[in-house]
């Protein structure tokens, strides 16, 4: 592994220590990873994904790797304003702050060649995990 890349030395001097990550699309995937990832150089954790289970099995694998690691679930559907808003304010109430937002949720369906849903919906929705009407209170926790 190239060195500027290798994250072990974040790792060992828990570089995230006191540090706050609230992640989208964290039930699988890459955003699983990155959760793991932030909670293994010290970071606490949010967990956020429409499927509760998902969400769960995430937190376990987490604290299995890291026993120390502070992961707090929190099942939303990013998508709409309320419940992005809902799990910026469950994460304040927890930690008091938030440090990074990673904006990993997304959609991804399986289709056949040439197929798509009736009205293109599910393959054309890009609203943004957290709407515009959500970013300035973000901003605003994040700079403060």
């Amino acid at each position: 592994m190239y060195p500027a890349i290798d994250p072990e030395p974040l790792f060992a001097s828990q570089s995230y220590g006191g540090k706050v990550v609230l992640i989208t699309g964290a039930s699988r995937g890459i955003g699983q990873e990155t959760a793991l990832q932030y909670a293994r150089a010290g970071a606490s954790v949010a967990l956020v994904a429409r499927d509760e289970d998902s969400l769960n099995e995430t937190r376990n694998a987490i604290t299995s790797a890291v026993p120390s690691a502070e992961v707090l679930v929190l099942p939303a559907d990013v998508r709409e304003a309320k419940c992005a808003e809902s799990a910026v304010e469950k994460v304040l109430e927890r930690f008091g702050k938030l440090d990074i937002l990673i904006a990993n949720a997304g959609f991804i369906s399986v289709l056949g060649k040439g197929e798509c849903s009736e009205d293109y919906s599910d393959e054309t929705d890009t609203r943004p995990p957290f709407s515009l009407g959500t970013t300035p209170t973000l901003f605003f926790f994040l700079r403060n």
